[in-house]
């Protein structure tokens, strides 16, 4: 949650307790004494409810979500990765899934393919409201899915949202610590978090 995203918060806080006082007083009531006291103090628990509500569930929601603007990353992603390792000159191209778990606050990321599991331990998102440009940056750290080896390795992805005729995609570049780089383009195929880099696949290809 940016300044931007508090400052509106605050605004609509404010502006929705100036609007109760105002009715209040146009209907007669003194917010000055004990019943309007009590009147007030039911609003404001109104406006917190809300709140929780909206931090919990509506930010989700197409028409709520215009209230304070976030996008919605929830659930699998899967697609394809090139990378290239500079020290050796190898190629390595394959399949990914992403698997994002987001509240209002928060965001991570897990991603699996057929080698690797890797945990984002550092995450941003970026909302260019102007250019109406979603961007998702975090840090990771990756391991191999084999326990006879022992490697890990760290690396930043930025990723940019774009919201086409029938999927939501994601895409954009990768670096790592091991003098590697690379690019991954993965469109989202379920709201559910599927744990796995084989149920992934398999709903990705019933698709």
């Amino acid at each position: 949650m940016d300044r931007d995203d508090i400052k509106r918060i605050l605004y609509i806080t404010i502006g929705l307790t100036v609007v109760s006082i105002f009715i209040l007083t146009y209907f007669g009531k003194n917010v000055f004494t004990w019943p309007g006291i009590k009147l007030l103090s039911t609003i404001f628990s109104g406006i917190v409810i809300f709140w929780m509500f909206y931090f919990k569930y509506g930010w989700k929601y197409p028409i709520l979500k215009l209230i304070v603007y976030k996008e919605n990353f929830n659930g699998t992603w899967f697609g394809e990765y090139y990378s290239k390792d500079f020290d050796t000159d190898r190629e390595y191209r394959g399949q990914i899934s992403l698997v994002i778990r987001q509240s209002f606050i928060n965001i991570n990321v897990t991603s699996y393919t057929e080698k690797y599991l890797a945990y984002s331990y550092a995450e941003t998102l970026l909302c260019d409201k102007e250019r109406k440009k979603d961007q998702l940056v975090y840090l990771y750290s990756q391991d191999e899915m084999n326990p006879t080896k022992e490697s890990t390795r760290k690396g930043t992805t930025e990723l940019i949202f774009v919201s086409e005729l029938e999927f939501k995609k994601l895409f954009g570049p990768f670096w790592t610590n091991t003098n590697s780089k690379g690019k991954l383009t993965v469109k989202k195929i379920s709201n559910k978090h599927l744990t796995s880099f084989g149920h992934a696949k398999k709903k990705y290809e019933s698709i």
